[in-house]
């Protein structure tokens, strides 16, 4: 039974998680109580304090699981250079971001935390790419084209198709490479 999580414990972490993204949409991290979070999920404070130091521990965590789920996706890619695999990774990582587009949005959005977003990108970029392909300023020009591909089919509500931006994100990425 170690290692295994207590269904209360679970139970109580989803419900913090839920309150966390819809209070995100609705202010900034900076100004969610820990009070308003634990009266929404309908917690005590002390339960709120078993699990989590303050609200910004609690989004580090949720964070966290994220981008370790992403980072187990591309580790099972058992990725090496070159487009097709690009394109698995790219599309793994646009469904997760799908599965889980309430946090996303909520974290994305103007209360959210745009490390976040940059981190899971950042995954795929060392995962998926061999920088001896870029320049410095070519690798951190395709790590910011690939947030900017994402952060526009989100805002644009995700009406493309996965296998449509992922072309898209290759597509930019391929010129940045033969350039320089």
């Amino acid at each position: 039974m170690e290692g295994k999580t207590d269904r209360r414990v679970q139970k109580t972490k989803e419900r913090l998680y839920k309150v966390l993204v819809e209070l995100l949409t609705e202010k900034p991290i900076k100004d969610i109580t820990i009070k308003e979070l634990s009266e929404r999920a309908d917690i005590n404070r002390a339960t709120f304090y078993l699990h989590y130091t303050d609200v910004f521990d609690l989004l580090d965590q949720l964070e966290w699981e994220i981008v370790h789920k992403f980072e187990t996706i591309c580790d099972d890619l058992n990725v090496n250079f070159n487009d097709k695999q690009f394109l698995r990774a790219f599309n793994r990582l646009l469904m997760l971001i799908q599965e889980n587009k309430d946090l996303c949005v909520a974290l994305f959005g103007p209360n959210g935390d745009k490390k976040f977003f940059t981190k899971l990108v950042r995954v795929v970029m060392d995962k998926c790419f061999d920088q001896q392909y870029y320049s410095d300023y070519g690798f951190s020009f395709a790590l910011a084209g690939c947030v900017g591909i994402i952060l526009h089919w989100i805002a644009g509500n995700m009406k493309e198709s996965i296998p449509t931006v992922s072309e898209t994100a290759l597509t930019m990425i391929n010129r940045v490479k033969s350039n320089g």
